[in-house]
């Protein structure tokens, strides 16, 4: 392990990898952490942010870093449904994913900086699409009334 980022590493698995149920599901305490009344979600998502400051600080490039406060973003903007949203952050482990990405760049993989654009493209398409196609929908449907 890189003891530049040891930190992260402890992080990201006490909240997202530190325990195991029988059959190998592994869970954190980032879904118990949600479950609290108001602030559960906000505490996560600034615990979580904390893996992507370390990545700035180690001057990984920013489309990397981006994709770091995507699924930061994801994960806390499905998360805060209700009783729901704790399920998906024990499943989607956003912490776990930034870890990777941070220690991918820091060993030297040059491919994931493809795979970084990717995801932030088709992810920027996707919320395009979400908020644009309801509003053409709307649309045709005023007219047609």
């Amino acid at each position: 392990m890189d003891p530049r980022i040891a930190d992260v590493e402890a992080l990201a698995r006490w909240l997202d990898y530190a325990f195991a149920l029988p059959g190998g599901f592994r869970y954190g305490l980032s879904g118990f952490i949600g479950l609290i009344p108001g602030i559960g979600d906000v505490l996560d998502a600034l615990f979580s942010l904390y893996i992507v400051v370390r990545a700035v600080q180690l001057g990984i490039p920013r489309i990397t870093v981006a994709r770091m406060v995507m699924n930061v973003g994801i994960e806390s903007l499905l998360g805060a449904a209700p009783f729901l949203g704790a399920i998906f952050d024990t499943v989607f482990k956003a912490n776990r994913r930034n870890y990777h990405l941070l220690r991918s760049h820091i060993l030297g993989s040059r491919s994931q900086k493809a795979r970084d654009w990717l995801f932030v493209v088709l992810a920027g398409i996707l919320a395009v699409a979400s908020v644009t196609l309801p509003l053409i929908l709307l649309i045709e449907l005023a007219k047609r009334i």
